[in-house]
């Protein structure tokens, strides 16, 4: 299946113009390199860092959006950043230049952290739900920085360590600049459970469990206002949920009905899915901003409305006279 697989990647560019061609040997690209893909890369990421960018401004200048149920979503735009300043740029850079031509560990290093965004953010969103089902139903107070920092640098270790593993243990010819999973497909059903079936099945599972305990908690709950802000917990979650299937989905599945069908591959829809890939990934931002800000009003109305309640109790207490017993 893999001679196939490579002979097929050869055929299908032979009368490209890109097809990188050295003195004594021709590499085979497996991307139709044109302009829409420059150009649609060059938009999503100035628009996606830009929304990256004002999103974890304004989660550091509002210390009410450091809480259990959205502190993740931010630095997970951290991943957003790598993706625009390290795995497009590079990626550019080596198929255009031809340096994938001449230095695979250079591929390498790109596969590393491309593979990385990919198993990061969908296993983030599956810790995120695990997280808000423990602790949806408990008081939601501020983190400290330490909170917050110590998962996500193990989540990012962790996305790395599989990256590595993924990358640098499988050997296979070499296609510049396609990892061995994405041409064997023993790999990529080991990729495919590790980077999305359990991240999915995980959050998946959370969720029912969570419209459960949302179902019974409901008559308990003392006010509809309570309940409408579990119910846009959910809500938030099952958003993210569907993104996380749009962005992982069409690249990785379009790649494993290739391994299955070889004559299916094409340079130009390989093309179409990276530019899918790119434009989802920076979407992530619009949609954390967009979630988030929703998410700030609401809980800033909450506080200042506890806060003028309190203040009035205790102005009403103040105001309370105790009148002296008569005597008779």
């Amino acid at each position: 299946m893999t001679e196939e697989f490579f002979l097929n990647y050869t055929l299908n560019n032979t009368n490209s113009s890109l097809t990188n061609s050295t003195k004594n040997s021709t590499i085979p690209t497996v991307y139709s390199l044109g302009p829409g893909l420059v150009v649609a890369s060059s938009i999503s990421i100035v628009i996606g860092t830009f929304f990256s960018i004002i999103s974890i401004y304004r989660y550091l200048r509002k210390p009410n959006l450091r809480t259990y149920f959205t502190y993740i979503f931010h630095y997970m735009l951290i991943y957003c950043l790598i993706a625009s300043f390290i795995n497009i740029p590079i990626f550019l850079t080596g198929f255009y230049l031809h340096l994938f031509e001449y230095s695979y560990r250079f591929c390498q290093y790109y596969n590393v952290n491309a593979l990385s965004v990919n198993i990061g953010m969908v296993t983030c969103l599956a810790y995120t739900s695990l997280e808000r089902h423990s602790l949806i139903f408990r008081q939601n107070g501020l983190l400290s920085w330490r909170r917050q920092i110590i998962p996500i640098i193990c989540l990012i270790f962790y996305s790395y360590s599989v990256s590595m593993l993924i990358v640098f243990i499988p050997q296979c010819e070499y296609i510049p600049c396609i990892p061995c999973h994405a041409i064997h497909l023993q790999y990529m059903l080991i990729w495919l459970t590790i980077s999305f079936m359990i991240p999915e099945l995980i959050m998946f599972i959370s969720t029912i469990i969570l419209v459960i305990r949302l179902y019974r908690q409901g008559i308990n709950l003392k006010s509809s206002k309570d309940r409408s802000i579990f119910y846009r917990i959910f809500l938030q979650m099952i958003l993210y949920i569907i993104w996380s299937c749009l962005y992982y989905c069409p690249p990785t599945f379009y790649n494993l009905a290739a391994i299955i069908k070889s004559e299916q591959f094409s340079p130009s829809m390989k093309s179409v899915m990276m530019i899918i890939n790119t434009i989802t990934v920076q979407s992530y931002s619009i949609l954390t901003f967009i979630l988030m800000t929703n998410y700030r009003r609401k809980i800033t109305n909450k506080i200042t409305k506890q806060l003028s309640n309190e203040s009035a109790i205790k102005t009403n207490r103040l105001s309370i006279t105790i009148e002296p017993p008569i005597v008779q």
